[in-house]
């Protein structure tokens, strides 16, 4: 693996974990030593803690900006889909899908416009209270949710000749009502009218790409929706890499097949115990001259949200050469450096997925990844975006995680300032 952030290697061997070399004056047993330094460690951090609010706030000046830059750039577009679907205007919504998907055209993200429109359009036709179900991850019904409500557009795609993107749009409705009968809170009970429920709308997504895949050999759009429905349909591990390959290929510069794919390798799902790490290899492989580690990155992040055991596979010195790769390539480096702290801080928590005693190597695995986190918040964050940390971060709880890059610092008296230049330790 590289080893540097700017300098790509040809050898695709992974390179080793860099060697910790701990030294100490002492003699106790190595064990005690490590308990110690664990303990003040903690005294540290829980002095930062203790800290209120307002305190932190006179030595830490952020930048805040509000607002998901997301939700901004989406409106214009969505406003005038929404108002193309209530008038059953399909030629202007197709064109307008269309257009945006032979663009590639993204969102500060990264995310691909078209998509996000249909996921959003998805929820416009549901409504608020059925999306505040959907939201807790409760099932919705058909009488809660008709199928009636997407037959116009199944209407169109069959009796006329469309625009291939109003099949790959009703191709994504069906799909998010499929997950939507499936429901995603783990606590319930997945009943067979559910799950039979859930089938029949990715079946129907299935159908629809079918019969249009001979017209769209290169659309991005096609290709993930294509992927999204046979990896919730069923499907094997060598035909999921097939449809993975082809995402990659119709959209080349977009991380998102590798984040995504990179999900579905855990075990729980299409993967096996070592299938994450195997694939975040072959990412790195066959894009570090391009793109640096930064598929290597996006491969782990959302399955260390969902499994912390995958977090004992990674390179950390590659994973941070990725992280910071997918900023560079960003078009937004600051909301992929806020996507990432938050991300970063909830897997690194001790109490992120834990459901039993913890080994040994799986915490030391999390305080590897707090320590990037810090250095990230010193060397890569710029203005704070509380909305797109989301869920429960407010700008106070964000301060809060930030601090702790800063303990030092602040013990010293010494103030910090985060902003368009990234952070500044003022000493003076």
């Amino acid at each position: 693996m590289p080893q540097a952030a700017q300098t790509y290697s040809h050898d695709t061997t992974r390179m080793p974990l860099a060697l910790r070399l701990v030294s100490n004056t002492l003699t106790i047993p190595a064990a005690l030593a490590r308990s110690v330094q664990r303990k003040r460690q903690r005294a540290e951090v829980l002095s930062v803690q203790r800290l209120s609010t307002e305190h932190l706030a006179d030595r830490i000046a952020l930048t805040v900006l509000t607002g998901h830059p997301d939700k901004k750039a989406l409106a214009g577009p969505l406003n005038s889909a929404i108002l193309e679907w209530s008038a059953r205007d399909w030629s202007a919504l197709g064109q307008r899908l269309g257009k945006l998907d032979r663009r590639r055209a993204a969102l500060p993200s990264g995310a691909r416009i078209a998509p996000a429109i249909a996921i959003e359009l998805f929820r416009h036709i549901a409504g608020p209270e059925t999306c505040r179900k959907l939201d807790r991850g409760q099932p919705v019904n058909e009488a809660e949710l008709p199928d009636a409500l997407f037959e116009p557009l199944l209407d169109c795609i069959v009796l006329a000749e469309p625009d291939p993107a109003l099949h790959f749009l009703a191709a994504q409705l069906f799909l998010e009502l499929g997950w939507a009968r499936h429901g995603s809170d783990q606590t319930q009970e997945l009943t067979p009218d559910r799950l039979d429920a859930a089938r029949t709308c990715f079946d129907t997504a299935h159908q629809i790409l079918e019969e249009i895949a001979p017209q769209a050999p290169h659309s991005a759009y096609f290709a993930e929706v294509n992927y999204r429905v046979r990896a919730a349909e069923g499907s094997t591990m060598e035909d999921l890499f097939s449809l993975f390959t082809r995402w990659r290929r119709s959209d080349p510069t977009t991380l998102t097949p590798f984040a995504v794919h990179g999900l579905n390798m855990l075990p729980r799902w299409y993967g096996e115990a070592d299938s994450v790490s195997s694939f975040a290899n072959i990412a790195w492989a066959k894009t570090h001259e391009k793109m640096g580690a930064a598929a290597y990155a996006a491969t782990y992040l959302s399955a260390m949200e969902v499994d912390p055991q995958i977090m004992l596979g990674i390179d950390v010195p590659a994973f941070r050469e990725g992280l910071m790769d997918m900023m560079q390539h960003s078009d937004d480096p600051d909301v992929t450096c806020n996507a990432i702290l938050r991300i970063m801080w909830e897997v690194s928590a001790d109490a992120h997925g834990l459901t039993g005693r913890e080994a040994t190597s799986l915490r030391r695995a999390r305080c590897e990844l707090r320590e990037l986190f810090f250095y990230l918040v010193r060397h890569a964050l710029g203005p704070v975006m509380p909305d797109v940390w989301a869920g429960r971060w407010t700008e106070a709880k964000i301060l809060h995680a930030v601090a702790e890059a800063f303990e030092a610092d602040i013990q010293a008296g010494h103030r910090v300032s985060i902003g368009l230049d990234g952070a500044k330790v003022l000493t003076t």
